[in-house]
């Protein structure tokens, strides 16, 4: 052999996991390879030249008067193939068991021997003949029956199926656990043309394997003779000749597949239920696997991200969404790191992940998803939008609160009302408790007292009457009368009927350049005027001017009232119109009243198409306005003019 092809060969059988050993006629070693080294702990410069009985224990070198190559190589037909089991020693003493398969190629003093070996393991026992060694010798015929029996007692006792077939095709043999499968006897078996069968696969796996090449069918079986169907997984594989030249029929081998399709079938069903779960759970399911790439997501997590499901598989968190992204996969990668779950993680979308547009609120829960064995393959993710949930526990909260004050609101009133319907009530019980004395005396009585019980009856008339305004308007009939007043006359002539209540205050009052009327009920709009001067007088406790001025601009008449008072604080002028509302620095020890005067007053100039506000400064006056369409407006309702003003 050329030199480049011996270094060729060499590097071949180095590369061989196997130890490889081959030796001449005479039964000595002419090569090694790297496993035998590192398996028998020899060098390979030590072994050449060596015979090949060294690499055994002594007792094994001779069987029935041949040495242990040539006795394995007369065992190779009987064997097929298969390796033997010996004990190898190696270059330390140590014996090892290995299996053994040995060839041989040329004649005479060409011929070689060829020893692979695979190691078992290191016992040492008392063997003291191979493995494969059975008493009276491969030719005799106790050594023939037994092989018979043990061949019988391996096909007959395997938990698959098997049969033999001939060229032909038919059934030569087959066990018990192929006729149970099949569903009918053995005499009914052996003899069975196999190309009468009806199945085209099995047919085709029945030539193949006479063609000498392996071949699987998987199907149902439907019995000729019972009608049976079984579910099958059928392994045909050629049978040759002693030789192996020639192949002489095949084998099937049978497993009854019945259990496994059902298992299938439960599992199939299971993963189709666990399909249509995720797929139409109410909240965002998906899976990343351990670098973080989405594996899986439903529609909802898709809807959710804003992005289509088929988008999302083999791309990361912060591929899909960004910046926002970056912040998300915090939650996957801890559970990745720590192997420990967060739940109920909560975020606002335009507060925690800088995300514009409406106000959104999510509910994520990150878990480690493991195999049985304790090996994470990814992280499960669980995102719930609960931004409507948020809003109604908001909306809750705000009624809650609301509630809260109507009681708040209810207790003030109930204590403003029975303090301001009391007030009156006393001392008119006074004057009728003297009025009486004096009518039982004889006495002449006191027109002050009388004027002094009126007022008080007035003033308790008015509360009362206040209340009934109040509680129609809640309910919505509070009627009107309206018709073609003048606006004008209709403040001068409360003015001076007011002139008896102002005390130490004096009325300014600006009349327009020309008559203003407006289509208005007289006596609701008296009201609205009374109830303004009647503010100014009392929120203005040291006197002063009361300035009154009415205007005429675009078809609208605006009234103002001017103050010197107390002011209202800023943040409470939207309040003010509310009813039973009260500024806080107007107490009730102060300054009397229900808080329902403005509250009427801006339902009755709003029913007649016109705005009420007011603009103050604490410390500085109040100037109330209100401005109604004129009677020659012909439009439906007054323009929003002046929008920086508090509008009610």
């Amino acid at each position: 052999m050329a030199g480049g092809a011996a270094r060729e060969l060499e590097a071949i059988l180095d590369a061989a996991v196997d130890p490889i050993i081959a030796c001449g006629p005479e039964e000595r070693i002419l090569h090694v390879n790297s496993g035998t080294e590192r398996l028998l702990g020899w060098d390979r410069e030590q072994l050449v030249g060596r015979p090949i009985t060294d690499l055994f224990p002594p007792r094994l070198h001779h069987f029935h008067g041949l040495s242990l190559p040539r006795y394995l190589l007369s065992r190779r037909k009987a064997l097929g193939g298969r390796p033997t089991r010996v004990f190898a020693r190696r270059r330390d003493g140590v014996e090892l068991q290995v299996e053994v398969t040995v060839g041989a190629t040329g004649l005479d003093g060409d011929e070689r021997i060829v020893f692979t070996m695979r190691r078992m393991h290191e016992v040492i026992d008392s063997l003291e003949e191979p493995v494969e060694h059975i008493p009276g010798g491969p030719d005799s015929a106790s050594h023939q029956e037994t092989v018979d029996r043990l061949y019988r007692l391996l096909v007959e006792n395997a938990p698959l199926g098997i049969f033999h077939f001939d060229r032909t095709p038919v059934i030569t043999a087959c066990n018990e656990r192929f006729s149970g499968l099949i569903g009918t006897s053995k005499r009914n078996l052996v003899g069975l043309h196999l190309l009468t069968l009806r199945d085209e696969r099995i047919l085709a796996c029945v030539r193949e394997s006479l063609a000498g090449r392996p071949c699987d069918f998987e199907g149902d079986y439907r019995s000729i003779t019972t009608g049976k169907v079984t579910p099958v997984r059928v392994r045909f594989a050629p049978c040759y000749s002693e030789d192996g030249a020639v192949v002489e029929g095949g084998v099937g081998i049978v497993e009854d597949i019945t259990e496994r399709r059902r298992v299938e079938a439960e599992r199939e069903e299971n993963l189709a239920q666990l399909d249509l779960l995720v797929r139409s759970a109410p909240v965002g399911i998906g899976f990343l696997d351990t670098n973080l790439r989405y594996v899986r997501v439903n529609e909802t997590l898709a809807r959710i991200n804003g992005i289509p499901a088929e988008d999302h598989p083999g791309r990361t968190l912060p591929e899909l969404l960004g910046e926002p992204g970056t912040i998300a996969e915090q939650g996957p990668r801890y559970v990745l790191r720590t192997g420990e779950p967060m739940v109920g993680q909560e975020s606002v979308s335009d507060e925690d992940l800088g995300v514009s547009g409406p106000r959104r609120c999510f509910r994520g829960s990150f878990y480690p998803v493991r195999t049985p064995d304790g090996r994470v393959l990814g992280v499960g993710v669980l995102i719930e939008d609960i931004t409507e949930r948020r809003r109604a526990e908001e909306e809750r909260a705000h009624l809650y609160r609301e509630a809260q004050e109507a009681i708040r609101v209810r207790d003030d009133f109930l204590s403003i009302a029975s303090h301001e319907l009391k007030t009156p009530l006393t001392p008119l019980s006074l004057r009728l408790a003297t009025l009486e004395r004096r009518l039982e005396r004889g006495e002449n009585l006191d027109p002050g007292v009388l004027r002094h019980a009126r007022h008080q009856l007035t003033r308790l008339t008015g509360l009362i009457n206040d209340l009934l305004d109040a509680s129609r308007i809640e309910a919505g009939r509070l009627s009107l009368h309206p018709e073609s007043t003048r606006f004008d006359l209709l403040v001068e002539q409360t003015l001076a009927g007011m002139e008896g209540q102002k005390g130490n205050h004096t009325f300014d009052f600006e009349p327009p350049r020309e008559p203003v009327s407006v289509h208005g009920d007289t006596f609701r709009l008296e009201q609205v005027i009374s109830n303004l001067l009647e503010n100014a007088l009392k929120y203005s406790p040291d006197g002063g001017t009361i300035r009154v001025r009415l205007s005429l601009t675009d078809d609208v008449a605006v009234l103002s009232v001017t103050d010197p008072g107390i002011g209202i604080p800023e943040d409470q002028q939207q309040q003010l119109f509310d009813r039973y509302f009260r500024a806080r620095n107007a107490s009730t020890r102060s300054y009397g009243g229900l808080g329902l005067g403005l509250y009427i007053s801006r339902d009755i100039v709003e029913r007649h198409g016109g705005r009420i506000w007011v603009e103050s400064e604490p410390g500085r006056g109040s100037t109330f306005y209100v401005a109604l369409p004129t009677l020659a407006s012909v439009r439906p309702a007054l323009p929003q003019v002046w929008p920086d003003r508090h509008l009610h």
